[in-house]
């Protein structure tokens, strides 16, 4: 395989960049917003997203189908239609104001390595399934009670009860049931049916994405291979409650100020975060929202409420435990003395995942044969990939490097190292 590979494959894949980087910058402008790109979750950037790679995939002659949740199917013809088929794909949403790749780089790369197959007449055994799925940036589109991903985990039979009526999407401030309902799709069939994708039917799962972070930058290595991802624990509407008052008549040991009580509340926590890292355990953690209402509150007034989140991430269940039981002591420590109630609500929570051994093995394989220096990898943020692995789907993932992060207007990946990934990716497919 590695010598028709290189002779015929990789060359195939050079080529194919032309189309893909023509559907990056097409599909950049036609979704921007300002700065970045905003593809809405069941919105109408992300339908553009879809409509652009089912254009491509109709192009090369792919079966197209549409799944109850709205995610898109290009699929590649194998030679035997009944063997469980391999799948790859992301996501087509962004975050509020993002980037153009994440997420997106992974559909793209799946429809190249197509287009290069069709090329160099390789054919693999069974049907190779390109899937843009549906509203993986659940953690910026939705509030409530939900547990992200939406679009895969619908489909794979993972959300929790009720969770369509529990999951409320910010932008359209409508249910997910809802937002699904209006979009075209089936959200009765995703409550009431079986699930859509039986994880006996598919082989494995492989998905592309940017790097989020500068590990690959850092190393100087176009390439990297995913060996897990990180969960999480998440205070999505934690709430400090003091109580308004004269910010120049009330003294300072009369005042039950919410901001000074947030503001230490994060200080303690940032402590134990930290001695966590000191003591050689894996954690990132992030307050990503801190607001007081600025209807209410003002210069001169002492502040009475304050709205916070709390994201803590870590491969290790025992290290995500104690951070959150750190969470729950601090609080009622500063809400004791300090005379507030800080509420953190309910915790939202998602397992540590491990990818699927063989496939990282397989995928080192590939990387060694394509001359590509790869090294291994962690994930910090979350990826549909851990939805298929949670099911028992053999589960792979491979990083791009990435300059300015991602989640940002200033995603930096390049075409020649996007190109690399893809014959990683390529790689997987063909030797599935």
């Amino acid at each position: 395989m590695a010598e028709n590979f290189d002779i015929a494959l990789s060359d195939a894949i050079d080529d194919a960049m032309v189309r893909a980087e023509r559907l990056f910058t097409e599909l950049e402008d036609k979704t921007k917003d300002g700065p970045g790109v905003t593809r809405v979750a069941w919105g109408e950037g992300e339908q553009i997203g879809h409509d652009m790679c089912e254009a491509w995939a109709k192009e090369m002659g792919l079966e197209i189908s549409v799944d109850v949740a709205g995610n898109l199917y290009m699929t590649l013809p194998g030679k035997n239609r009944e063997a469980p088929v391999f799948i790859t794909g992301s996501h087509m949403d962004t975050v509020p104001c993002g980037g153009n790749y994440d997420g997106a780089a992974g559909v793209v790369s799946g429809l190249a390595v197509i287009q290069a197959f069709l090329a160099a007449d390789i054919l693999p055994e069974q049907d190779t399934l390109v899937m843009a799925i549906r509203a993986e940036e659940g953690g910026s589109w939705f509030s409530g009670r939900h547990g992200g991903h939406l679009g895969s985990r619908a489909v794979l039979g993972r959300l929790w009860k009720e969770e369509l009526h529990t999951a409320y999407h910010n932008h359209f401030e409508k249910s997910a049931y809802e937002v699904i309902k209006d979009a075209g799709f089936d959200p009765d069939a995703i409550a009431n049916e079986p699930r859509y994708l039986d994880p006996k039917r598919i082989k494995g799962y492989c998905e592309l994405h940017i790097e989020q972070g500068p590990i690959l930058l850092a190393e100087g290595k176009s390439v990297g291979v995913v060996t897990g991802i990180r969960g999480n624990r998440r205070v999505r509407d934690g709430k400090v409650y003091g109580e308004y008052n004269h910010g120049g008549a009330t003294p300072q040991s009369y005042r039950k100020d919410a901001v000074l009580a947030a503001s230490e509340f994060l200080n303690r926590f940032e402590e134990v975060g930290l001695q966590k890292l000191a003591d050689g355990k894996d954690l990132v953690f992030n307050p990503g929202i801190l607001h007081t209402d600025p209807n209410v509150n003002g210069l001169s007034k002492v502040c009475g409420e304050v709205d916070f989140t709390l994201d803590m991430r870590s491969e290790e269940v025992d290290t995500l435990e104690a951070m959150k039981s750190a969470a729950e002591d601090i609080a009622t420590e500063i809400s004791e003395c300090r005379g507030v109630t800080i509420d953190l609500g309910e915790f939202s929570a998602s397992s540590p995942t491990i990818l699927h051994k063989d496939e990282q093995q397989r995928m080192h394989a590939g990387c060694q044969a394509l001359g590509i220096d790869a090294i291994a990898m962690a994930s910090g943020g979350g990826h549909d990939a851990a939805e298929f692995q949670h099911e028992g789907v053999p589960s792979s993932m491979v990083f791009i490097r990435n300059d300015k992060g991602s989640h940002n207007p200033d995603e930096a990946m390049t075409m020649e190292d996007f190109c690399d990934g893809t014959k990683v990716l390529a790689w997987m497919m063909a030797t599935a």
